[in-house]
């Protein structure tokens, strides 16, 4: 087989050298790069720069058109890459320490690199990262939203109740009367410590004109009106309280 960036050993080759990348019986088809790692694993930090000059040259000498620049990015983004492999693995597999260790000399071969990076390749990539892992952080949010949306769907009506014109303070005065009815034993019948329920209530699942109760007009009819104050609240006129809850006569 032929690689493309890495120079690899013939099968039963005697003398090859060090970097030569594959085994005695050659290298498989597709694995060039996986050996270009496994060399990087096993080798010190000082000895960084004549495995990348190597196949460097390699690459150069194979094609006057082949550039660095290319090499440079084929070889910065396997590294990336395969770093992002081990930093997804199970930290609890018996292989987590040899992950590490691979992660830590990897990290350290693009430590070597970035001095080298004069198409600023390496700073793309981290920026490309960066948006990849923004959107399946978004991605994740919309899901999030639909499964909250589908559940509100299953509170939406088609319709909504219609109060009749001009009645809808009558009809806020008889919320207010659910809202202070008390039970044989003293409790409340419905208790809630905030306003809020029995407003948004009315605003999601009523009309009045047929038009939709805004919430902020509904939440008039709760506000705690200041004598001093008239222009806050709606206050329910007297001739517009219609009728009266009262409790059932005990037999």
């Amino acid at each position: 087989m032929s690689s493309k960036y890495f120079k690899y050993r013939k099968a039963f080759q005697r003398n090859a050298h060090p970097y030569d990348l594959g085994v005695l019986t050659g290298l498989r088809r597709g694995s060039d790069d996986n050996h270009f790692l496994l060399k990087i694993y096993k080798l010190e930090p000082s000895s960084f720069g004549d495995y990348y000059r190597y196949h460097l040259d390699h690459y150069l000498a194979k094609d006057e058109a082949n550039r660095e620049k290319e090499f440079f990015a084929h070889v910065w983004q396997r590294v990336a890459r395969r770093i992002e492999y081990f930093e997804r693995k199970d930290p609890f597999s018996s292989k987590h320490a040899l992950h590490m260790s691979n992660i830590e000399k990897l990290q350290e071969f693009q430590k070597f690199l970035l001095p080298r990076d004069k198409w600023n390749i390496a700073s793309s990539d981290v920026l490309l990262k960066e948006k990849d892992a923004k959107i399946a952080e978004l991605h994740e949010k919309i899901q999030e939203l639909e499964k909250k949306l589908e559940k509100l769907e299953a509170f939406n009506v088609s319709d909504k109740a219609m109060i009749q014109d001009e009645y809808l303070s009558t009809f806020m005065d008889l919320i207010h009367q659910i809202k202070d009815l008390s039970l044989p034993n003293g409790r409340k019948l419905v208790r809630s410590d905030f306003d809020s329920p029995y407003y948004k209530l009315v605003a999601k699942y009523f009309s009045h004109k047929g038009k939709a109760i805004f919430i902020d007009t509904a939440r008039n009819y709760f506000v705690k009106k200041d004598p001093k104050d008239a222009a806050k609240g709606v206050k329910i006129e007297e001739h517009e309280k219609l009728f009266k809850i009262v409790p059932k006569d005990p037999k």
